[in-house]
């Protein structure tokens, strides 16, 4: 059931990105970019139902089927379509299957906004009924919307599992197609193998995936286009939805914005149309949907947040700023106990706690990454043969490098003093060491290159598969699906009570993790803020606060 699951969701995603593609790019993509496409679409087809309907699998389930009937279409969907279909379903059941949930993010909030989703239409000041519901990711409705009859409630641990695979298969692809053709090495090359390696090492486990590992998956993809793409409103376009899009999952990743905007600024092109485009449209309704459940544009920026609403709260949006900044620098670790919150930001009086915690970990993970890449480049370097080729970068590519490395620096200085915490911005990171190290290559041999690269991608797809193989053959459930409604399948699961109502609109309290209940009590949250009142406004329920 679980596989058959998969296929669907993957093949319903599929057959929206090709739509996609016919309406606004009309470009060969490959298969794997078809399928992030149609994940962005849908994303955008969920957001803008939740204004009016819950996403609830009846709806759902209509929304899905009506793709499926393209399939009648002749040369819609050719066999290499489903061969990819397969390989690609292949992939996410290996790492979906006894696998374990994020812990504890997707107990604590995930799931539980997930629920929301599913059994409401878009509620007005939620973020008060738990400040973790104003962080929430663009992924959740992607994953709500495929709750239907065909999947069942399982079908929302799907599509998070599926976008990381198609990015995962995206890079893999760019390198088979260099394999296979007779060209030079180029830098996108080197880079997609760079990625493939971080991928395999770092990004292979479901239950470490939460918002942050797709966000990062997608800034990885972004950079890989960026070297690619000629200077065109197509790409433009296409940038700017991808930079969108891994803002909706990771506001600290928000300098993605770079790389559409260095065509936007530098280059001859009808830019100004892209102020009326699907990305800004879809950026434009995102906003619209933070500003109701939270008071601002973007939560918890104080500055960016509008506060004669009735439901914006002041104190939560400030404490939640300085709390979140403490946390990312090591705040737990302190050993001045003394200390306020909002003088341990400042002044780098931070360093000496997130050094003997944060940076420790950071090393750990950085350091053998950064070994095996100079073992790669001295052997590619170094290699005992007469006939080299040097390693050209032409111009255009050059101008873009020399951006990116300097934007990237920008950005790493941005994030190591404002929110250090590794999982916030190591894509900023890995991906500056990545293009500093590409420097290093100056000259290969054509055939020995290739060899490498092959015999690189092999281990590469034997240690992504072995660790979801080895996480299988030793699991101690029966439960082949990811277990949802509880982290520990020994507890008896507490049932929600109820805490405010108003009318059919009530609010529930659990004094755990509210996880995704099986009685359908939603909202449901773990920490009950005693100044809030149910309102009914614009024909929304609202939770508004008492001022």
């Amino acid at each position: 059931m679980i596989f058959l699951s998969i296929i669907y969701t993957n093949l319903y995603i599929f057959l929206c990105g090709k739509i996609f593609n016919l309406f606004l790019y009309k470009k060969e993509y490959s298969k794997a970019e078809i399928g992030i496409i149609g994940c962005i679409f849908i994303s955008f087809i969920a957001l803008l139902i939740n204004f009016f309907l819950p996403l609830n699998k009846f709806i759902n389930t209509a929304i899905s089927i009506l793709p499926l009937f393209l399939i009648f279409k002749k040369k819609f969907l050719v066999k290499n379509d489903l061969l990819f279909l397969i390989i690609s379903s292949f992939f996410v059941f290996i790492l979906l299957a006894y696998a374990k949930i994020n812990t504890p993010d997707a107990g604590l909030y995930h799931l539980p906004f997930t629920q929301i989703l599913n059994e409401n239409k878009l509620i007005i000041g939620l973020s008060n009924i738990h400040s973790r519901f104003g962080h929430i990711s663009i992924i959740q409705y992607l994953n709500a919307i495929n709750f239907n009859l065909i999947t069942g409630v399982n079908g929302i641990l799907i599509p998070v599992a599926s976008l990381a695979v198609f990015i995962f298969l995206y890079f893999l692809n760019d390198l088979i197609v260099y394999l296979k053709n007779n060209d030079n090495l180029e830098l996108n090359n080197i880079y997609s193998l760079f990625v493939i390696i971080y991928i395999s090492y770092k990004i292979n486990r479901y239950s470490g995936f939460g918002n942050d590992a797709i966000a990062h998956l997608l800034f990885f993809y972004l950079i890989s286009i960026f070297l690619k793409f000629n200077f065109s409103y197509q790409n433009l376009h296409k940038l700017s939805l991808i930079s969108i899009y891994i803002i909706q999952n990771k506001i600290t990743l928000m300098l993605s914005l770079f790389y559409p905007l260095f065509i936007f600024l530098f280059f001859k092109i009808k830019n100004l149309k892209i102020l009326f485009s699907f990305p800004m449209i879809f950026f434009l309704l995102w906003i619209l949907k933070n500003i109701l459940t939270t008071g601002c544009i973007i939560y918890p920026i104080e500055k960016l947040c509008f506060k004669n609403l009735e439901w914006t709260n002041k104190e939560q949006i400030i404490e939640q700023n300085i709390l979140g900044e403490a946390w990312s620098k090591g705040w737990p670790d302190r050993t001045n106990l003394d200390i306020e919150k909002k003088i341990f930001n400042k002044n780098f009086n931070w360093v000496e706690a997130w050094s003997s915690i944060h940076l420790k970990y950071i090393l750990k993970i950085i350091l053998p990454y950064i070994f095996f890449l100079i073992l790669i480049i001295l052997f590619i370097n170094f290699y005992k043969t007469k006939n080299f080729n040097k390693f050209r970068i032409n111009k255009c590519i050059k101008t873009k490098l020399i951006y990116l490395i300097c934007t990237l620096l920008l950005s790493n200085i941005i994030f190591f003093y404002k929110f250090p915490l590794y999982r916030y911005g190591y894509s900023y990171l890995i991906t500056f060491i990545i293009l500093l190290s590409i420097f290093l290559i100056f000259k290969y041999n054509k055939i020995i290159i290739k060899k490498i690269f092959a015999f690189l991608i092999i281990l590469c797809l034997i240690i992504f598969v072995t660790k979801q193989m080895s996480r299988i053959l030793n699991s101690k459930t029966n439960n082949i699906w990811p277990n949802i409604y509880s982290f520990d399948i020994r507890e008896n699961e507490q049932i929600p009570i109820e805490k405010l109502s108003l009318g059919t609109f009530k609010i529930y309290f659990k004094d755990k993790e509210c996880m995704y209940n099986k009685e359908n009590l939603s909202p449901c949250t773990n920490i009950f803020e005693k100044n809030i009142t149910l309102k009914q406004k614009y024909g929304f329920s609202a939770v508004t606060i008492d001022k």
